[in-house]
């Protein structure tokens, strides 16, 4: 529970701090919450995972140039970033032909190496898919619409590819 609370914190305290005040406010609360976070994460598992330190690191950046410039472009272009990164990583990987997904799953998978660079591959187009979708919406829409999404769209959509996966997973999990 405190695992997920560390993950999901910063995103509730943004958006609930963004409702009752600016983004710049927000962008602040989400920074503070997101050390916390990452200290914590850093005490419970004496380490802090990948997925994690690259995403509070590039808020770290991004929130802190949005502050600094007061222009919320660069933390609207944090998903972005984030995005494009971690398409990179399981890009890189599906051409080495290693399964990186591997990594983040394989406590609660047996698969084959050759299933796990195809997860990176399915991964990684879909996180493509997240960065561009992210530049459409901040780019075209409000900064409220983007806040919105950025909380209630994004998450589904996540869940939604994640639940398309499992059938393959299913399928394709050895025996032992």
């Amino acid at each position: 529970m405190l695992k997920l609370l560390v993950e999901l914190g910063p995103i509730i305290v943004f958006f609930a701090t963004y409702k009752y005040s600016n983004i710049f406010v927000a962008t602040m609360l989400m920074l503070l919450v997101t050390v916390s976070g990452l200290i914590v994460s850093y005490i419970i598992d004496k380490k802090i995972s990948i997925p994690l330190m690259v995403s509070g690191v590039v808020l770290l950046t991004t929130g802190s140039i949005t502050i600094i410039s007061k222009d919320a472009a660069f933390i609207k272009m944090k998903p972005t970033i984030v995005y494009l990164v971690f398409a990179a990583i399981l890009f890189y990987g599906y051409v080495k032909k290693q399964g990186y997904m591997k990594h983040v799953f394989s406590a609660a998978l047996k698969l084959e190496e050759e299933i796990w660079v195809n997860l990176s591959f399915r991964f990684s187009m879909f996180f493509f898919f997240l960065a561009v979708l992210n530049e459409v919406i901040w780019r075209r829409y409000s900064e409220e619409f983007w806040v919105n999404f950025k909380v209630f769209g994004f998450g589904p959509i996540i869940f939604l590819f994640v639940a398309v996966q499992i059938p393959y997973l299913y399928k394709n999990q050895t025996k032992d």
